[in-house]
């Protein structure tokens, strides 16, 4: 008995709830009927006494997306639109206080607003298919989701660590300024970032704002309104540093690595081909990943170039050193310039750190303890000579080879 009074309890409520809906839902149906009677979505909202329908634009950012290689930004956004469409105004009173109102956007007029600088220009439909709200005062709301895909020329300057600006240019399609005049939502120039963004991993929104410009021509009187947007994005790049830096600092000390190594020793022309090898190596992976129609060179770009072409040199120093400490070579039995030996044996010798050499010129032969002698010595006590002469080259070389690195990389880094 006390189970048929408890359902027949719950049936009683659950019918009075339906029937509350249902005046509602009547009320609904009754205003979508009226305010859709005779409604033309073709034609422009009722208008103000300067014959204008004014539409608020404005955008918040959830993707962001770039196709380097054609230069082109896929914006992911949500569009908000806002204007007046007295056609649509009702007393909210008469309607059971319903006081919102969703209409399919298929139903009723919205502006033709485009992307000019649209990548895909036979493509003009940026706009999902969602409802508008409408309110009693006949104001409408429109957010759709929307995708843009805009030309965005990339300097590539400080490629990997670059901050690109990208510019899109909206405004009316058919319509001039007298007919729709294009407004910031608000009054804000500001560009808002969405919930989503942050699961964009390669480019980072940094800032970006919005300026309305009106344009007119000489052809006709109307003017035209554009709405410009423009947009800051960095690059996230944490893996370059691995794969682009650190080589570059890798190649750089083993190019000096070869002055440490001892005159006579043979492996200073292979560690310098090995660096070679790895510049090449490492030139071929950035001009891969760096897109071919940018047109600025990345400076990482030109930090191996001016690498390669001073570990090719520093391979030259390093083979004329052998060249010179080598006792079977034709210019062995013939001295050095007198003028040559007698800067070297001098105070230019002491700041070049020379002294250990110089004590051995005007000696014959070579103490047996003395690793980079020759083994063979040069006639008249020649061989000294030559060695403090292949010593001076290689002191030289390391000195200028280390300023060389450490003032391409402080430009290079401060650049960066």
């Amino acid at each position: 008995m006390e189970a048929g009074t408890y359902f027949l309890v719950m049936v009683t409520v659950l019918a009075s709830l339906a029937l509350a809906d249902v005046p509602n839902y009547n009320m609904n149906e009754k205003l979508r009927k009226k305010l859709l009677k005779d409604y033309d979505k073709m034609a422009l909202p009722h208008r103000d006494q300067n014959g204008t329908t004014a539409v608020e634009f404005g955008l918040v950012i959830n993707g962001i997306m770039v196709d380097e290689t054609k230069q082109v930004l896929t914006l992911n956004a949500w569009t908000r639109m806002r204007w007046q469409d007295p056609r649509l105004e009702w007393d909210y009173k008469d309607y059971g206080g319903l006081k919102i109102l969703h209409m399919g956007d298929h139903e009723l007029w919205q502006p033709d607003l485009t992307l000019y600088n649209n990548a895909d220009h036979s493509e003009t439909d940026h706009y999902g298919n969602v409802h508008l709200v409408v309110y009693p005062e006949g104001t409408v709301l429109w957010v759709p989701p929307s995708i843009f895909q805009a030309e965005c020329p990339l300097d590539l300057t400080y490629w990997p660590y670059d901050t690109q600006k990208c510019v899109l240019l909206f405004g009316s399609w058919t319509k001039n300024g007298w007919e729709i005049d294009v407004q910031l939502f608000s009054n804000d120039t500001n560009i808002y970032r969405g919930w989503f963004l942050k699961y964009s991993h390669v480019w980072q929104f940094v800032d970006g704002k919005m300026q309305r410009i009106v344009n007119t021509y000489q052809c006709c009187p109307e003017p035209y309104i554009t709405v410009l947007v423009e947009l800051n994005i960095r690059r996230v790049s944490p893996s370059f540093a691995s794969t682009i830096i650190v080589p570059a600092l890798v190649i750089s000390l083993m190019t000096l690595v070869q002055f440490l190594l001892p005159l006579r020793e043979g492996k200073r022309v292979t560690v310098g081909c090995a660096s070679t090898l790895l510049t090449l190596l490492a030139l071929f992976y950035v001009a891969t990943s760096v897109p071919s129609l940018s047109y600025s060179v990345p400076i990482i770009v030109k930090f191996y170039g001016q690498t390669l072409v001073m570990v090719f040199l520093s391979v030259g120093v390093s083979a004329a050193v052998l060249r010179l400490t080598d006792a079977h070579h034709p210019a062995a039995s013939t001295p050095p310039p007198v003028l040559l030996k007698t800067v070297l044996t001098g105070p230019v010798g002491s700041i070049l750190l020379l002294q250990k050499y110089m004590a051995k010129v005007g000696h014959s032969g070579g103490g047996a303890d003395d690793a980079e002698v020759l083994d063979e010595v040069r006639p008249v006590s020649y061989a000294h000579e030559w060695l403090l002469v292949a010593a001076a080259v290689d002191r030289l070389a390391a000195f200028a080879f280390t300023a060389a690195f450490v003032v391409t990389l402080i430009a290079y880094t401060s650049a960066l």
